[in-house]
């Protein structure tokens, strides 16, 4: 019983103390690639359970909670106040990019009993993506290679790859050709070369 107690006592110190600190910290790191020291937030956000591959760009006011469910491949940029609440596992692929405001929620709740859901909650951004500016994607969202969502979605299911989607909830509005190249802030890259 006390070790159980103590052990729920060091899961709140990480949650309401620790994790917050460093991410304010995290804020005073906030610096443009590819200038020098652009890598020091994200080298932070690795103390505190974050999967993080190397060149990302994280802006201002990023949040998450449960920081060991995301994984973060190489070459996303995020705009400002993006938010994760990582209940359960938040997968997100190379070249994804986002406006400010983006919340994702891996997580939900049932609704005759306001249980927490723990079943087909994982999110999956596959990569080569744009998610525009307000967006929020739930628990069991999966958005397709290519795939551009509308500002201020609501993304709750499968949107495919290369379409543009949006609305509440997003439904995909046209398919999309992908470019041979594709701009990032870490320069031009071959569309199908991830």
């Amino acid at each position: 019983m006390i070790v159980k107690a103590i052990r729920r006592l060091n899961q709140e110190i990480s949650l309401r103390l620790l994790q917050p600190l460093v991410l304010a910290l995290g804020d005073l790191l906030t610096i443009s690639y590819p200038l020098p020291f652009a890598g020091l937030k994200g080298k932070l956000l690795r103390t505190i359970g974050i999967r993080l591959s190397s060149p990302v760009f994280i802006d201002k006011g990023f949040k998450c909670l449960y920081p060991e469910n995301i994984l973060i491949a190489e070459n996303c940029s995020f705009g400002h106040y993006n938010k994760i609440w990582a209940f359960n596992k938040v997968v997100i692929g190379p070249y994804v990019q986002t406006a400010m405001g983006v919340t994702i929620i891996s997580g939900g709740d049932r609704t005759d009993n306001f249980a927490p859901l723990v079943k087909d909650q994982e999110i999956f951004i596959e990569g080569g993506n744009w998610i525009g500016a307000n967006v929020t994607i739930l628990g069991g969202a999966r958005i397709g290679r290519g795939a551009i969502i509308a500002a201020g979605a609501v993304v709750t299911g499968t949107i495919p790859p290369f379409t543009i989607a949006g609305g509440v909830p997003a439904r995909v509005i046209k398919e999309r050709e992908a470019s041979e190249l594709t701009l990032s802030p870490f320069g031009l890259y071959q569309t199908q070369s991830f």
